[in-house]
């Protein structure tokens, strides 16, 4: 399935002269420590596909939180199980960065080339409840607002924001998931 997403990427490889074809994967991940290459690496990983993976998986772990959050970001692209799995350790990762990366790419149905293979709506509510970060928790709660499939389980989350949160976004991307749940036929 190719999306407006994955258009734009492929348009921004056919664009990019070619960024280290000789460097494994596990080279240019280690590359995303530098800022002046991280969107030349994430196009050169791009264009190598899903067998590039593994070495993204490696990545999450890394020490420099700009490898964690490029790795996160990559993953976004791809609908692959092992790898959203093994992403979901970074929501309690130091960084809020990285756990809002992390968030997204979990979630976003549009950026992958296929449906998410995990549920990552427990994951969510978890972020939304306990993420010290308000970016974090918006985050969270657009994803949640504008999923493919409303989810009953979130309805009680957007009704609780309504009654207590003061935060202005978040209360928007609640009244949106309201709306359009309740447009679905879902109830408390």
């Amino acid at each position: 399935m190719e999306t407006a997403h994955s258009k734009t990427i492929a348009r921004m490889l056919e664009e990019a002269p070619p960024f280290r074809p000789e460097s494994t994967a596990e080279e240019l991940v280690a590359e995303f420590t530098n800022s002046e290459n991280r969107m030349k690496v994430f196009l050169a990983l791009y264009a190598r596909g899903e067998e590039v993976l593994p070495a993204i998986r490696k990545g999450f772990q890394n020490a420099d939180w700009q490898v964690r959050r490029w790795c996160a970001l990559f993953a976004d692209n791809f609908a692959d199980s092992e790898t959203l799995h093994a992403l979901a350790s970074l929501l309690d990762d130091p960084k809020s960065q990285v756990r809002l990366w992390a968030v997204h790419a979990l979630s976003c149905e549009t950026c992958k080339d296929g449906p998410t293979p995990i549920d990552a709506v427990p994951l969510l509510l978890d972020r939304i409840k306990m993420d010290k970060s308000i970016k974090v928790r918006r985050q969270a709660v657009a994803v949640l607002a504008h999923h493919r499939e409303p989810d009953s389980r979130v309805l009680p989350i957007f009704v609780d924001i309504m009654a207590k949160e003061d935060d202005h976004k978040l209360r928007l991307h609640a009244e949106q998931g309201l709306k359009r749940y309740t447009k679905a036929g879902l109830h408390i």
